[in-house]
């Protein structure tokens, strides 16, 4: 892949002839007083800071070329900070127009919400190391995704026995502190990489889920007397639990709203596979009810997409490592159609969200004052309130998931 740089847009050339340019602006928390909403408690601040941030999102969203946004927050074992770098990957028909297409976008890119500063990277040679920090090994990447089950129904519908559903990001303004705090204390170099892909709804989806709604909703209530005992059949609870994920996805994803697909991706530099420490607070963070859930490459072709994937601010797709622990037969484009196990639209749920899906993900680095200091500050002065510096647990903590530290005042050894 052939690259080009001018001014701060780093350009990339493919096989197909197409022209990619990339953005980079490094991210901050803001010490200014007004960005930490101090007018408010603690529990509203974070709401009005995840408002803030839906509304940046939404000033982001555009259908008229093809764009990519990504978020990364890069740890640095030496002192426990993070740098968070956002890009935007621009497609073009040649470079100029790459590079003109990428440059429009660095007026919304770089004006963030109060609560955050943007610093453009204007080193083309920065943003390529800020891309590839390093290349994972085997079984030290990750992709958090939503969950999705198949069960075999209690009874049929026409022809079929078997429904899938897929799980939503239901995360309500999250903090990401939990996942912060993790990255920052682990002690090789670690990712954790948001993607968004601006979309329009496929059409027809908002209908089709209404659709397999009403099946699940058939199936969910009690069905007639069996004919040997004269009792009812109970409804499905698994159809019910469908049905209702599939009503909310028509309304959801009915559009005209701002809709993304989503890859959030962690990774850790060394031999060592990725740590539940820092995959499972990310998972819980995106869904506290287990809808998000961690997914490692199965095979060697599977790690080569996961990390061209995150070095390359792509979405190829993983068929065994999307999929889960769906059996083959009910994944075959090929087959018949399916009512309430189509594996097109599974696919096009698994990494399809909303406004508050991607808002949830999407968070920009921010500090409550008087917690600990987590993010690398750039171009800012000293104002405002020195959150408390935490000692780093030993590396054998972070491995197996626990920290432990030792309390200064007291000498007591917390876990």
């Amino acid at each position: 892949m052939a690259g080009s740089a001018a001014g701060g847009v780093l350009v990339r050339g493919d096989s197909a002839g197409d022209s990619w340019a990339y953005v980079a602006f490094r991210l901050s928390p803001s010490r200014a007083a007004e960005g930490y909403y101090p007018e408010l408690s603690q529990e509203r601040r974070r709401a009005a800071t995840a408002a803030a941030e839906r509304d940046w999102l939404a000033d982001l969203w555009t259908d008229r070329l093809p764009v990519r946004w990504e978020l990364r927050h890069l740890n640095d074992p030496a002192d426990g900070r993070i740098t968070s770098v956002l890009f935007a990957q621009v497609l073009g028909a040649d470079p100029v127009a790459a590079e003109r297409a990428a440059e429009e976008l660095c007026g919304v890119l770089g004006r963030p919400p109060g609560h955050a500063v943007a610093d453009r990277v204007t080193d083309s040679a920065e943003i390529e190391r800020l891309l590839a920090p390093f290349t994972p090994r085997p079984g030290g990447i990750a992709e958090i995704r939503k969950l999705i089950e198949h069960r075999r129904l209690t009874r049929a519908w026409h022809n079929e026995r078997y429904g899938i559903a897929v799980a939503r990001l239901d995360a309500q303004d999250p903090s990401w502190e939990a996942v912060w705090t993790q990255l920052a204390r682990y002690p090789r170099r670690a990712v954790v990489s948001v993607c968004l892909e601006p979309c329009v709804a496929p059409a027809g989806l908002s209908e089709a889920l209404t659709y397999r709604a009403q099946a699940f909703g058939v199936l969910a209530a009690p069905g007639p007397p069996d004919p040997l005992f004269g009792h009812p059949v109970p409804g499905d609870p698994f159809a019910a639990y469908a049905e209702q994920l599939y009503l909310a996805g028509a309304e959801r994803y009915r559009g005209p709203g701002p809709l993304h697909r989503i890859r959030v991706s962690v990774a850790t530099e060394g031999p060592e596979p990725v740590p539940v420490a820092l995959t499972e607070p990310l998972a819980r963070t995106l869904s506290p009810t287990g809808g998000a859930v961690v997914r490692v490459p199965r095979d060697s072709a599977e790690w080569h997409a996961a990390c061209a994937n995150l070095l390359g601010i792509n979405r190829l797709w993983q068929e065994e490592t999307y999929w889960q622990e769906v059996p083959e037969q009910l994944r075959d484009p090929a087959a018949p159609q399916r009512w309430l196990s189509d594996p097109g639209l599974v696919a096009s749920l698994s990494d399809l969200v909303d406004a508050d899906e991607a808002s949830a993900a999407f968070r920009l680095p921010h500090e409550e004052p008087g917690t600990t200091e987590l993010f690398a500050y750039r171009r800012q002065g000293a104002d405002g309130p020195r959150p408390v510096q935490l000692p780093r647990p030993a590396e054998e903590d972070v491995r197996t998931g626990w920290e432990t530290f030792q309390d200064d005042d007291t000498g007591e050894i917390r876990a």
